[in-house]
């Protein structure tokens, strides 16, 4: 099966391993970032799962929090080539269980648009109107 091939590590993967992840999303075509910028972006994590297929990064799933009240999901990717195979799935259960163990009361996820129905199946659900969520992105 599937599944049994592929290798769960709770840990930041190298730059080298998480480029070829990140540049096959297309996200970094927005940021325009460097290596040595991502490095750095994804060093500040809080929570991490990496999923390795024959020792390929071929998934990546990452929290921020304060261990504590709060934690949020960002960047869940897997390889277009390894998608709808259940890693995806597998990383957000794994981030959420090690936000669960270390405390944390509220797991909130960051989702690209059309993703909904893909997280509301893990449970998540749409913040409502009078929760609504806001952003600032430096220009």
């Amino acid at each position: 099966m599937y599944f049994e091939m592929i290798e769960y590590v709770n840990e930041i993967p190298s730059i080298d391993n998480y480029w070829p992840l990140l540049q096959s999303t297309g996200r970094n075509n927005i940021y325009a970032m460097e290596p040595k910028q991502i490095a750095k972006a994804i060093s500040n994590t809080s929570f991490a799962v990496s999923a390795y297929h024959s020792d390929k990064l071929v998934g990546f799933a990452k929290a921020v929090s304060a261990h504590v009240m709060y934690a949020t999901i960002y960047d869940v990717m897997v390889l277009p080539e390894h998608q709808e195979s259940g890693i995806g799935a597998s990383l957000v259960e794994n981030i959420v269980g090690q936000s669960k163990s270390a405390g944390v009361f509220s797991v909130h996820l960051f989702a690209a648009d059309g993703t909904e129905p893909f997280y509301n199946t893990l449970e998540f659900q749409t913040r409502p109107p009078n929760m609504a969520g806001m952003r600032y992105e430096h220009s």
